[in-house]
């Protein structure tokens, strides 16, 4: 009996292995939804307001102790990279203060965990940060929430993601004549399988993958 367990197990077995290959949340598990880790890959985006804007992972360079991957966005850069099953994205804050610029915070925050799943949410991503200036104390409370709503179709593209994410920003300048300012931001993306982000959507622009070129 057992011989024949064993050859029922052999006969099955490539069944099985093609099953998984069809399998969508298989084939999800082992995708990169946010593939910003891979030298000399391009997207490019169409946006609402009109005309496009390229992103580019352009070198890989030493950022805040860690080997990190520099994306430049149009005229800016940014950093990332991936550990114990997260994207880290290094935040850069800072305020305006007498004409100057007032570093708060900068280091490696979590921005996406992995794998993507609907219905996972997390609020890891918090700064809360006093500097003295001049003898005035500025405070600087951020944090960042995110949740995957869904699973669908966008920009012609299947089984993407959808990622909510909030980021609420209350600065204070703690001097007369100066109230605490607040600012939130509503991002919607849709993350494609080893494509990355094919929509992304906020109050006041869109981004709309028109061409993407992976790196070699």
């Amino acid at each position: 009996m057992a011989g024949r367990g064993l050859l029922v197990l052999a006969l099955l077995a490539p069944a099985l292995l093609c099953s998984c290959d069809r399998n969508p949340l298989y084939g999800r598990l082992g995708a990169d939804y946010f593939p910003v880790t891979t030298l000399d890959s391009e997207w490019e985006y169409s946006l609402g307001q009109g005309g496009s804007l390229v992103v580019s992972v352009v070198d890989q360079v030493v950022m805040g102790e860690k080997t990190a991957f520099k994306v430049q966005t149009g005229a800016g850069f940014s950093f990332w990279t991936g550990e114990n099953g997260e994207l880290l994205h290094y935040e850069d804050h800072s305020v305006i203060f007498n004409g100057f610029e007032v570093a708060l915070y900068r280091g490696w925050l979590p921005y996406l965990r992995w794998p993507l799943a609907v219905g996972n949410c997390w609020s890891d991503s918090v700064v809360s940060w006093a500097t003295s200036q001049e003898g005035v104390t500025i405070s600087h409370d951020w944090v960042r929430k995110t949740s995957v709503l869904g699973l669908g179709s966008s920009s012609g593209y299947d089984d993407c993601y959808h990622v909510y994410q909030q980021e609420r920003t209350i600065d204070w300048i703690q001097s007369a004549g100066f109230s605490p300012e607040t600012t939130i931001v509503n991002r919607h993306m849709w993350l494609a399988p080893d494509v990355g982000m094919v929509f992304k959507s906020t109050a006041d622009s869109t981004l709309t993958l028109t061409s993407y070129e992976p790196g070699p």
